[in-house]
């Protein structure tokens, strides 16, 4: 009775053989060119979003240096009206021990001809 499950006769299972269609290589050809083409298309496009994204901060990085250049230079123009001032050039001559010339004699001395500085009576 073992025989009847067991069959002493060796059976070889050999595998089988088809023939791979010239389409199925075509179509899976297809299939992986296409996805190649869309998975570099999402690559070009991630890379681009990121630079997009770091150009924008590198531009807001631009707006707030070119803000604190613009303080910078209204701060210098602000000293340097306060600087030129009559009233300061003023302060700063007396410091340095400089004596403001009397009108009266600036304007007779423009008058003499000889009291233009070069030139010399020979």
């Amino acid at each position: 009775m073992t025989d009847r499950f067991f069959p002493e006769k060796q059976i070889s299972n050999e595998p089988v053989v088809r023939p791979v269609s010239s389409r199925v290589i075509s179509w899976l050809a297809a299939i992986g060119i296409g996805g190649a083409l869309l998975s570099c298309g999402f690559v070009l496009s991630a890379r681009q979003h990121f630079q997009a994204i770091s150009i924008g901060y590198q531009s807001e990085e631009l707006r707030r240096q070119s803000a604190q250049l613009e303080e910078k230079l209204r701060q210098l123009e602000l000293e340097y009206a306060r600087a030129s001032s009559p009233g300061e050039i003023e302060k700063r001559a007396l410091k340095l021990g400089l004596e403001r010339p009397d009108k009266r004699n600036n304007v007779n001395q423009s008058n003499d001809p000889d009291s233009v500085k070069g030139k010399t009576k020979r």
